[in-house]
């Protein structure tokens, strides 16, 4: 999840309340983090440390060196990026947080909290929580760094889109995700994806597997060339329509209807067999239903046969 610094940048500065912090943000601010942070109380007897890989930076707490050297070596060695020529050669600065607290802290709460990590690509910055998978969380943020190196500025659903299928977060998980969101009704437009993904966990898991479908098209499209056209027509202007007319002779709307249709063709197999299955679902219950009717109607005429009868004193009854 990418943050735009000139959103940000005000709310950093405004983190440095509590006196007790003024060392611990002087710290980061000496690590190379361009923003003063407050630092939660219990960690200031312990400050963090830092270590240095190639070209990243790592900010870490105690017990955590050799998850941030693990982090440190893989974002030094992330890339090359998909339709990104030249890899930034830019200082990365990698901030981990063992804590949801911390993490929270560093992050100001903005982000939801479903978050595992978020990238200031202003700071070519990225403070990953330690924990759930930090690896893939860490990947999916190297590619927005990638991604804003070479466009300042993109729409929300292609700038996660990007990350997700670049990161190559994309596997059969997310394709069933896109295919029981096609069963619930018609596609979400590209404005709902940009919706969605500030939404809760389940809708923002799904909008970031159908954001990456919309990527993956516009790759195709693209031909040999893939995302280049596009990427270099946004660095031209951040307007997604004007660098669709420039690039693919296409309007915005026209690449959403497209995409829908693409969608559909990939990925509605799922919408076709849950309208198979309701038919057949429907047609065991009556089966049963049926059934049932006949055993109790059964029950009452064999009910009615054994009335009166009695078996002779004198015989015994027949045997199987």
């Amino acid at each position: 999840m990418a943050l735009s610094m000139l959103l940000v940048a005000p709310f950093f500065r405004s983190l440095l309340r509590a006196p007790r912090s003024a060392l611990m943000s002087m710290l980061l601010v000496a690590l190379g983090f361009p923003f003063p942070l407050r630092i939660p109380h219990s960690a200031l007897a312990q400050g963090p440390s830092s270590l240095t890989v190639g070209r990243v930076t790592a900010v870490y707490w105690p017990g955590d060196e050799r998850a941030a050297r693990a982090l440190a070596e893989m974002a030094d060695r992330s890339g090359p990026w998909p339709a990104v020529p030249q890899a930034s050669s830019r200082p990365i600065r990698l901030i981990l947080a063992d804590k949801t607290a911390r993490f929270d802290s560093l992050t100001g709460g903005r982000v939801p909290p479903w978050s595992e990590a978020v990238a200031f690509p202003g700071a070519n910055t990225v403070i990953v929580r330690l924990q759930g998978d930090p690896g893939r969380a860490l990947r999916h943020e190297l590619a927005h760094l990638a991604l804003h190196a070479a466009v300042p500025s993109v729409p929300r659903w292609f700038d996660e889109g990007y990350a997700a299928w670049a990161s190559g977060e994309w596997n059969r998980l997310d394709v069933l995700r896109v295919n029981w969101e096609l069963a619930r009704g018609k596609p979400p437009t590209l404005d709902q994806l940009n919706r969605d993904l500030e939404g809760g966990a389940g809708r923002a898991e799904a909008a970031y597997a159908l954001a990456a479908t919309a990527v993956q098209m516009l790759a195709r499209i693209g031909g040999e060339r893939g995302l280049e056209p596009i990427i270099t027509a946004l660095g031209r202007t951040p307007d997604m329509d004007a660098a669709l007319r420039q690039t693919h002779r296409a309007t915005l709307e026209q690449f959403e209807e497209l995409w829908h249709q693409d969608l559909k063709r990939r990925y509605g197999w799922l919408s076709f067999l849950s309208s198979i299955t309701m038919v057949w679902g429907l047609l065991a219950a009556a089966l049963v239903v049926v059934w049932f009717w006949r055993r109790r109607r059964d029950r009452a005429r064999r009910e009615a046969l054994d009335e009166g009868w009695e078996w002779p004193s004198d015989e015994a009854p027949p045997s199987a």
